[in-house]
Order: structure tokens, then sequence, then C-alpha cells
């Protein structure tokens, strides 16, 4: 169990740090280039966003759904 709580306490600790250090490098962005920082912040989410490889998620909801139904009318 205390290896466990390590564990996720670990995990956490270096997810704070990484956005600290993402935090750091917006406000310093944002400083260079004379921008408000929210705008800066957005942009950078816009783009992560924009750049994840996700699939439809409608396609999913459509498969499950329509195999509910087939299976309901049988």
């Amino acid at each position: 169990m205390k290896n466990s709580t390590l564990n996720s306490e670990d995990a956490r600790d270096a997810s704070l740090r990484v956005s600290k250090r993402m935090r750091d490098s917006l406000k310093a962005a944002a400083a260079v280039m004379g921008r408000p920082l929210y705008e800066v912040t957005n942009e950078a989410i816009n783009h992560y966003l924009g750049n994840l490889k996700l699939g439809d998620p409608l396609v999913a909801i459509r498969r499950n759904g329509s195999g509910r139904a087939r299976t309901a009318t049988r």
C-alpha cells in the first residue's frame, strides 16, 4: 500500500512540475510577444487540441447504438 501511495504522489509531483514549467514557458512567450497571457495560453491549447489524433466519437456511438437496436428487434 505504501508503494502505491508513493507512486501516485510521484506522478502528481511530476505533473505539477510539468505544469509549472509549461506555465512559466507561456508567461515568457507572452512577455516576449507583448501579448496577454490568456491569448497565448488559448492559442497553445488550441494548437495542442488541433494536433491530437482523435477518432470520430460519433462512429463508436453509432456502432454501439445500431448494435443495441438490432439486438432489441430480434
